[in-house]
């Protein structure tokens, strides 16, 4: 794979954890590619966007990606997928990406709304499992995802989560169901098409490795999250080999079965 240039956001926003987890997994799993991060204020001019292959939003929550970037710089990111860029978004980068972010509904946390990047042409509805809290690890969980297509090279994983969504569509016409989270058919991990671009918005931290997790947290519940991510710890990362790897493929067909608008 040719050197290409892969864009992280990290600014308002963004989980610090969330940003040394995806900068560090992406540098060991793709040593030639060439990694910097990015602020509200570069998007917003475009930094380096016609050199970039994938741009990243990670953890932490999505309020402030959009309080930094507002509608204009959502339009500037909208506008690079569909002229051939790529997306990854993990939980609060896939809220932020879908039509509408619907978390916690009704409840003491609750975040409502419309979106602008419109990636994903549905909501992306979250917490899926309950126990989320803010800043902290305590509703954390080691989460199971299995693959709905033989196509896909890796039969199931297990990664970290805390807070991510499933997806809600009533027409999935640019998008489709990668992996399912374990035992159901709610949407754990999705593909969506946009132009001449795509991405991938997924509900699990597939990037998280549980040597680091452990180093910032050392508790006893995140220990005990932490064994069952080592004892996955493989597929985990084949997992991500394997769709980050489609990401940066320009002759990827992934979504050659998607239409493009």
């Amino acid at each position: 794979m040719k050197t290409c240039l892969i864009q992280l956001y990290n600014d308002t926003g963004s989980g610090k954890l969330s940003s040394l987890q995806l900068r560090t997994t992406l540098q060991t799993l793709f040593p030639k590619a060439s990694i910097i991060e990015t602020d509200g204020r570069r998007l917003c001019e475009r930094y380096l966007l016609n050199e970039t292959t994938l741009l990243c939003f990670g953890g932490g929550y999505d309020l402030g990606f959009l309080e930094t970037l507002g509608p204009s710089g959502c339009a500037v990111i909208r506008d690079f997928i569909q002229k051939g860029g790529r997306y990854l978004g993990l939980c609060a980068g896939a809220y932020f990406a879908s039509d509408q972010c619907v978390f916690d509904k009704g409840g003491p946390l609750e975040v409502c709304g419309q979106r602008f990047i419109r990636l994903f042409e549905g909501d992306a509805v979250g917490p899926y499992y309950p126990g989320f809290v803010y800043h902290s690890n305590e509703g954390c969980r080691a989460a199971s995802v299995e693959r709905t297509n033989e196509t896909l090279k890796v039969p199931a994983a297990v990664s970290y989560f805390n807070g991510g969504p499933t997806f809600q569509c009533q027409r999935w016409h640019r998008s489709k169901v990668l992996y399912t989270y374990g035992n159901s058919n709610d949407p754990a991990i999705i593909a969506c098409r946009l132009g001449r671009g795509w991405g991938v918005l997924s509900g699990v931290h597939f990037e998280y490795d549980p040597k680091l997790l452990y180093e910032d947290d050392p508790t006893v519940h995140v220990k005990r999250v932490c064994d069952e991510l080592w004892a996955g710890n493989e597929c985990r990362m084949e997992l991500l080999r394997q769709l980050v790897g489609d990401l940066l493929n320009p002759d990827s067909n992934l979504v050659s079965d998607l239409p493009c608008e």
